[in-house]
């Protein structure tokens, strides 16, 4: 199940924990990718609360933010507070011995965003990526699916991971034009479009709809996608 932060912590603070909206068997995954507001709001100790009580758990942090029309010593300021962010949490996660699994999420677009990443992946051996697809459409962004392959494919030459999240992305076309490694996603938008019925939401049109996006995701696995910078010292600069 994915919820977004603010949600859980107000059915935590409703009912304890998360359990009268989980079934026994789910996991919950707690998106930290909000509004900025909501975002600057959070204190680190806030998260740690809510993880604690939301354990087993899968969290995407997010703090900061970072836009292509700041500075770029402040873009490189951003990514430098989120990496610190997410070794912190992480060493606390760590310490408290809580049964959580972190997902960092993108901070950059260029090649050299992202590279400030390796460290930290290879200090806690993650495999794993969330990109925060949602600031890609949308008002100026318009539908910026083509800027957002190429960041993709850059933070894949950069970071290497074996599996990349979409949040905010579910349209069947293009899940299918993805890299390989994009093997999940996410959408409010489209998971209510198609789920839709004329008495509110409804179960029915779900598992077909599970079924093509699982399949649009599925069409390249087993094939290879290698890292751009073992081809060439050229990177994307989108």
């Amino acid at each position: 199940m994915v919820i977004n932060f603010s949600d859980a912590e107000e059915v935590v603070e409703r009912d304890g924990d998360l359990s009268q909206v989980l079934e026994p068997w789910h996991i919950p995954l707690i998106l930290g990718t909000e509004h900025d507001d909501d975002v600057n709001e959070r204190t680190f100790q806030d998260v740690v609360d809510l993880l604690e009580v939301v354990q087993p758990a899968i969290y995407v942090p997010d703090v900061v933010y970072s836009y292509n029309w700041m500075d770029e010593e402040i873009q490189d300021n951003a990514i430098e507070a989120y990496i610190g962010h997410v070794r912190d949490l992480q060493k606390e996660i760590i310490e408290q011995d809580f049964d959580v699994r972190l997902i960092p999420t993108n901070k950059g677009w260029k090649y050299e965003h992202f590279v400030e990443y390796r460290e930290l992946y290879n200090e806690f051996d993650y495999e794993e990526f969330a990109f925060y697809a949602v600031q890609y459409t949308g008002g100026d962004a318009g539908n910026a699916i083509n800027v957002l392959h190429s960041h993709v494919r850059n933070s894949i030459a950069a970071i290497d991971m074996k599996d990349i999240f979409l949040i905010g992305r579910l349209a069947g076309d293009d899940l299918f034009d993805f890299a390989p490694r994009v093997r999940g996603a996410t959408g409010l938008r489209q998971w209510k479009d198609a789920c839709s019925t004329g008495d509110g939401l409804s179960q029915d049109p779900w598992p077909e709809f599970q079924e093509n996006r699982e399949a649009k995701l599925a069409v390249n696995d087993g094939q290879e996608q290698r890292p751009v910078n073992e081809f060439s010292d050229k990177k994307e600069d989108n």
